[in-house]
């Protein structure tokens, strides 16, 4: 009896991820092939997207296998057991981050953007980062970006060995960056095209009117993203990237992300749900 709860509990997990993968309501698509002006390096070489990489990223969003990490951030008190929610104040950002504009709710996680006065500047977001890391494997969340420009709506990993995976850097209303960078020489070359490998993309729909999944397939030789389960960029590493990496999602008032209003306060960053799979 013990064992068919089990195998029922599982089923259920698997079902439960499964729906959790497609969540998106309706998928967009690019408008053109992405474009960067960063060169090429010997740890980031840009690749077309293939056939089998649509395979590959089917085969994960299928249900079929198990996550190591899933979750749909309705639990405060989890959310800060598994998450260190940031406190900083940079002065290159037009807000500071802090830890109560963290907030797990009901429908899930939102990054809110907060009039602020305990910081230099006007306003506050929000930025987490996991305790958990994982070394490779694919990595899917499904967000809807803060409805104004000026927000950069985040959702990236760093791994111990310095590399930092872009999975997405969503402006509003239809601009999406995906970018890997090597922060290993960064004190010393802080050119960025030295450090940058990635595309700029542009969509068909507004990202902030509803939710669309983001991910990455991290391989030892390779990343390949996607958008509401379609690869839109690939790049082969060469093995560069070795160690394990942590998850991060944040939000930050910043003119790279376009012309910031004149109160960007209630415009939030909406996380549904997050999801991990070993290779």
């Amino acid at each position: 009896m013990k064992k068919r709860f089990y195998l029922f509990l599982t089923a259920i997990s698997l079902l439960t991820a499964a729906q959790a993968q497609n969540t998106a309501t309706k998928a967009v698509t690019l408008l053109g092939p992405p474009t960067w002006g960063n060169p090429n390096q010997p740890w980031g070489t840009r690749r077309p997207v293939t056939a089998a990489d649509r395979a590959l990223i089917a085969s994960y969003r299928s249900g079929h296998k198990q996550p190591v990490i899933l979750t749909n951030f309705t639990s405060q008190d989890e959310l800060e057991s598994q998450w260190v929610l940031q406190s900083d104040d940079r002065t290159d950002l037009k807000s500071c981050r802090l830890p109560e504009n963290i907030v797990a709710t009901d429908s899930g996680l939102q990054l809110q953007t907060l009039p602020a006065t305990k910081c230099h500047a006007k306003w506050s977001t929000g930025s987490m980062i996991s305790k958990a890391k994982q070394k490779y494997g694919f990595f899917e969340a499904t967000i809807k970006a803060a409805d104004i420009s000026g927000i950069n709506n985040a959702f990236w990993l760093v791994s111990e060995d310095k590399f930092e995976i872009d999975i997405a850097e969503v402006h509003y209303p239809n601009i999406l960056r995906i970018t890997l960078h090597n922060n290993n020489n960064w004190d010393k070359e802080k050119d960025d095209k030295q450090h940058a490998v990635g595309f700029n993309s542009k969509f068909s729909g507004n990202l902030s009117d509803e939710f669309h999944d983001y991910g990455v397939l991290w391989t030892p030789e390779e990343i390949i993203f996607e958008v509401d389960g379609q690869p839109v960029a690939a790049i082969t590493t060469n093995g560069a990237i070795t160690k394990a990496a942590d998850i991060r999602f944040s939000t930050a008032v910043m003119e790279y992300a376009g012309k910031i209003p004149d109160n960007p306060a209630g415009h939030h960053m909406y996380v549904k749900s997050l999801r991990v799979y070993p290779l």
